[in-house]
C-alpha cells in the first residue's frame, strides 16, 4: 500500500485506523497485509504470536467465537525516522461473547513499532512489533 499524503507521522498515525476497518470487518487479508512476515504480537498475559500469520490467528479468537468486538486506539505520541516509526496509543476493546451479560473489557497501551518496507508505490509502513499492557491510567470503562 502506498504512503499516505502527508508527514511520515501522519501516515503512521492512520495505521491505527486501517488496522482498525480490516479487524472490524473480518477482512483477514486486508490485516495480513498490515504486518512484516517477521512481525510480533506482545499481548497482556499471552505468549508472544511470532510472524503474520500466527497474529491473526491470536487475533481470530473472539470474533471465531461470534464475539461483537469493537476497538478505539488514541495515539499520544508517534516518531517516524525510516527505516522505522514509533506509535504509542492508548486503546480500548469491548468484546461481547455470546450467551454472556457482560462484554469483555480491556484498555491500555501500545508500542506499535512499524517496519518501512517495499519501494515503489508497494512501499510502506508494515507493523513490525506490538507490545501491549494494561495501564491504570486508561481504565477499561
Amino acid at each position: 500500500m502506498p504512503a499516505m499524503a502527508g508527514s511520515a507521522e501522519d501516515a503512521l498515525k492512520q495505521e491505527g485506523d486501517r488496522w482498525n476497518a480490516a479487524y472490524s470487518s473480518g477482512d483477514w487479508a486486508a490485516l495480513r497485509a498490515l504486518y512484516a512476515d517477521d512481525a510480533w504480537l506482545m499481548t497482556n498475559k499471552a505468549p508472544v504470536a511470532k510472524g503474520a500469520d500466527a497474529i491473526i490467528t491470536y487475533l481470530k479468537r473472539f470474533r471465531g467465537r461470534g464475539a461483537v468486538v469493537k476497538f478505539r486506539f488514541e495515539p499520544e505520541d508517534v516518531m517516524a525516522s525510516r527505516p522505522f516509526g514509533v506509535v504509542v496509543a492508548r486503546y480500548w476493546m469491548t468484546a461481547q461473547l455470546p450467551g454472556e451479560a457482560a462484554p469483555v473489557r480491556v484498555a491500555g497501551r501500545s508500542m506499535l513499532i512499524y517496519k518501512w518496507q517495499g519501494s515503489g508505490l508497494d512501499a510502506g509502513w508494515k507493523l513490525w512489533r506490538d507490545m501491549d499492557n494494561m495501564a491504570p491510567d486508561v481504565p477499561a470503562e
